[in-house]
């Protein structure tokens, strides 16, 4: 078992094998079964990293990797994502949990090298699953191309134009505004895709409909008493000017 007077840093297999590892990776599951114990596990993941990546202590990629993981189990374990198998959403918490422990295989206060062994896991681990991070990133990117298209279509163009085929009169033809799509903002730093993701699923822009207010259910009143009144004064009555019909 390497230890803090190792000159060499352990490899992440060292680090999957170890007791520490082993015993986290027992009790990950009941992390998925506790949604409030999971969001907290990933704040506190989250925090950790930021930290040592504004100190240097991470580089940039370990990073990323981990707010890859971070997103993948809180869409995974929420329903939204489903092309992760159980088993390696458990594997990805156990590998969190481990981050977030200051007493592990190389205990965090130990300077310079205590996180040797937390990054060592992290990058193991992105390795063995690196197809299904491949596939999740599509996911993400096709998911992120189809909101970018609907906003697009909810935003046309000033210089498009009706079909030439439409019956509709330039009145009832898109003259009133249309109620703008959501905006896709950045995630914050305390939910950063964890809570939404938490999370936060946006209602498809599709879905609305075109706010009525009080002002437009007058205007709609107004224009059917008009007709109405206008019926029924002219029922059984002789035209007493303008054009007979």
């Amino acid at each position: 078992m390497a230890t803090s007077n190792s000159t060499t840093p352990p490899s992440g297999g060292d680090v999957a094998g170890s007791a520490f590892f082993k015993k986290f990776l027992a009790s990950a599951e009941s992390y998925i079964q506790q949604p409030s114990r999971l969001k907290k596990l990933l704040v506190d993941a989250f925090n950790k990293a930021r930290e040592k990546k504004e100190i240097g202590a991470i580089a940039h990629d370990v990073w990323d990797t981990l707010q890859s993981l971070f997103r993948l189990i809180k869409l995974s374990v929420s329903g939204e994502y489903t092309g992760l198998p159980t088993t390696t959403v458990v594997a990805a918490v156990a590998v969190l949990i481990y981050f977030i422990s200051p007493i592990d295989l190389i205990p965090d206060f130990i300077p310079v090298v205590g996180l040797l062994d937390d990054v060592a896991l992290v990058a193991w681990f992105s390795s063995s699953i690196k197809h299904e991070l491949d596939k999740f990133h599509e996911w993400e990117s096709a998911k992120a191309a189809t909101l970018v298209s609907d906003e697009e279509l909810w935003r046309p163009n000033a210089s498009q134009q009706q079909p030439s085929s439409t019956n509709r009169s330039a009145k009832s033809a898109g003259t009133y505004d249309m109620p703008n799509a959501p905006a896709l903002t950045s995630q914050s730093a305390t939910d950063a895709g964890l809570g939404s993701p938490s999370s936060s699923v946006t209602t498809p822009v599709h879905t609305q409909g075109a706010d009525m207010g009080p002002d437009s259910r007058r205007t709609s009143d107004v224009a059917a008493n008009t007709t109405d009144g206008s019926r029924h004064e002219n029922d059984g009555r002789e035209a007493t000017g303008g054009n007979v019909r």
